[in-house]
């Protein structure tokens, strides 16, 4: 009899990749749907599980005669790379060719010729960062595929020309998810090296889903991008492989206990860029922001359970041994850097997604700042970092999808007056932007973890300063955003159409969650983060420190006051708004909202946002920001080299 556990496991492994198989072959929307809709709940249920089991206690599970699994994700991970390699060919990609060429060659090395030496031991390992994870993947990614169910009703509809696959669509959502699972839940390198490059591929062939010349070509930069950090993890594992220790090393519950850090730093550094590369940080950012062509739901799960969670979720993991490096130190610095810029780069967007993309890669940065010093109090703010970005940004971008579709627009200035116009999204977007940045919501709170983890820090000074500033530009382009949400200049209201109930079912379960993790974050602290420290290294102890803690208490009042001052609010005031006229320097406005200018002639009064191009525009600050994150990554990989440590 198989363990609960380990049937939770395998269900999480194979039933997204059953359904991706099925829905691949299946055409008709309505069995779609309901294949999509019970595997949605067998997902969500297994996660939620599994995740309790792991916090009760952390999960350890051998197979025995597993060499047929390793020779089936050998066999996915050669598919991989010529799924890549054809496609690179038939659209005349050169740089993707060569990378894929190489990835090739590097995986036939460590598997045909022994190189690889005896695998892990093929253990599922479920930790309470696992368990975090788990719970993102399966429930957020979850609710994302079935939003999409209603999206790409209305994709087609509004995407001229572009041929329906929806059935390919679906299935690499659900195949994205299993290989999601498999990276979170492998204890083995090897087996996480695969999943590893099948989100590569994933996204590859999502962004490009339309196959417009611009989705082909932004698919082309994530997919050669993204072959880099392949290419640097599987360098890693060769060079792990070349330390001459009787542990094995490919086991990742072995490698973080390994008591010579020093001998690590190469495979670390190659470990730190492949991280680097899937979280979309400076200099590989621009595949995220060109991955904005594909469909939403695509969009929604890139930034908030996939791909470059997948990134930073490598760089927490071996956050302890980066603690001691200044591999680390400089890790820290790319990550804070590309915080800063990004954060100052969505102040010059007016697309919202665009917006929402910047601002995922700044919160990443910020994450993996918190990787790269790797002491308790880091990897604490960079957990909750995870948790507050997964949700909120998935509820922003399920948002924006939607309301892209009823007002036919997804720039921000389009956006006035959306609470009268559509007020169960726009109320939803107020909850989620609430949860990036007002206080005392979750991300604010993550932000503090992270300031008073930079106080003990080497360069703590440095970090610190980037983080206020990186801070205050946050509030440039969301209090923007939010303002225009609530204020309207006489534009009629929006044609009134339904949001399908798969949209309308995703949005508010996600606006919940959103409301839930900022209330129970003491909770999540105390019965998920705090144990899971304690139990990586033992000077890690921080003891059962959070949930009484007078602080927590106050700010868990203040976030029940503003809730309630915000539904008390929403009940009682006008459910169509006010119109107010414009003042203008005391000029006679009309009712058209018109103004009398110097000239003797009527003006129409408009509002607009300042977006500051020439500052922060792309053209300003793009090359800048790839130039001195790039040497920033070099220094790293020298400093690899080289085995400098630094010791906390």
């Amino acid at each position: 009899m198989y363990p609960p556990e380990l049937i939770a496991i395998l269900i999480l492994l194979l039933v997204p990749v059953s359904a991706a198989v099925l829905l691949a072959v299946f055409k008709p929307d309505l069995v779609r749907n309901i294949l999509a809709g019970i595997t949605s709940v067998i997902i969500i249920g297994s996660s939620v599980f599994l995740a309790w089991k792991a916090l009760l206690a952390p999960v350890s599970l051998t197979l025995e005669h597993t060499e047929w699994i390793g020779m089936l994700l050998f066999i996915a991970e050669i598919g991989v790379a010529l799924v890549i390699l054809g496609l690179s060919i038939k659209y005349r990609k050169i740089l993707p060719l060569l990378l894929s060429v190489v990835q090739l060659i590097l995986i036939l090395i460590l598997e045909l010729f022994g190189i690889a030496g005896p695998h892990a031991m093929t253990t599922f390992t479920v930790t309470g960062l696992s368990a975090v994870m788990v719970l993102i993947i399966g429930i957020i990614g979850t609710l994302i595929c079935v939003y999409a169910l209603g999206y790409m009703k209305d994709y087609h509809d509004h995407q001229i020309g572009v041929p329906v696959r929806k059935r390919y669509f679906f299935a690499l959502m659900f195949l994205f998810l299993s290989a999601m699972f498999g990276l979170v839940l492998f204890n083995n390198l090897m087996w996480i090296l695969c999943a590893w490059e099948v989100t590569t591929l994933c996204s590859f062939l999502l962004i490009g889903y339309s196959r417009t010349p611009e989705a082909v070509k932004n698919a082309f930069r994530a997919v050669w991008m993204n072959l880099i950090g392949g290419i640097c993890f599987t360098l890693a594992i060769f060079f792990l492989l070349r330390i001459n220790t009787p542990v094995n090393l490919l086991s990742v519950t072995d490698l973080l206990a390994f008591p010579n850090v020093s001998a690590l730093t190469i495979p670390l550094a190659f470990i730190a860029v492949a991280g680097l590369t899937k979280a979309a940080q400076m200099p590989f950012s621009t595949w995220l922001t060109g991955a904005m062509v594909a469909p939403t739901p695509v969009s929604a799960l890139l930034h908030s359970s996939t791909m470059v969670k997948a990134g930073v979720y490598l760089l927490v993991l071996f956050a302890p041994l980066f603690s001691q490096t200044w591999v680390g130190i400089f890790l820290a610095l790319i990550g804070a850097f590309t915080f800063l810029a990004t954060s100052a780069l969505a102040i010059s967007q007016s697309n919202a997604k665009k917006v929402l993309a910047y601002s995922t890669i700044a919160n990443l940065g910020l994450i993996t700042a918190c990787a790269g010093i790797g002491t308790a109090e880091a990897i604490e703010a960079a957990i909750l970092l995870i948790i507050f970005h997964a949700v909120a940004k998935a509820l922003l971008f399920l948002c924006v999808g939607a309301v892209e579709h009823k007002i036919g627009s997804r720039d921000i200035e389009d956006m006035d007056g959306l609470l009268v116009r559509l007020p169960l999204l726009a109320t939803m977007m107020v909850i989620g932007i609430s949860g990036m940045y007002l206080a005392p919501f979750g991300m604010l709170i993550s932000k503090w973890a992270a300031l008073e983890a930079f106080l003990t820090a080497p360069l703590g000074c440095v970090f610190i300063a980037i983080l206020a500033f990186g801070s205050a530009f946050t509030i440039f382009f969301w209090t923007k955003w939010l303002g225009k949400l609530f204020m309207r200049m006489n534009r009629p209201p929006a044609e009134k159409i339904a949001l399908h109930i798969s949209e309308k079912l995703s949005v508010i379960v996600m606006g919940v969650l959103v409301i839930v993790c900022c209330l129970g974050f003491p909770a999540i602290i105390t019965g998920v983060i705090i144990p899971y420290l304690n139990g990586i290294h033992p000077y890690f102890y921080l003891g059962n420190k959070g949930f009484f803690y007078f602080d927590t208490l106050v700010m868990l009042g203040l976030m029940a006051f503003i809730l309630l001052f915000l539904v008390i609010g929403a009940f009682l005031g006008s459910r169509e708004g006010r119109t107010i006229a414009p003042y203008l320097g005391g000029r006679a406005v009309d009712s058209e909202g018109r103004f009398l200018g110097s000239l003797g002639v009527y003006k129409e009064a408009k509002t607009s946002n300042y977006y500051l191009e020439e500052y922060c525009g792309e053209k300003a600050l793009l090359k800048p920001s790839w130039v001195i994150s790039g040497v920033l990554i070099i220094v790293m990989l020298v400093l690899g080299f080289m085995g400098v440590m630094i010791w906390i």
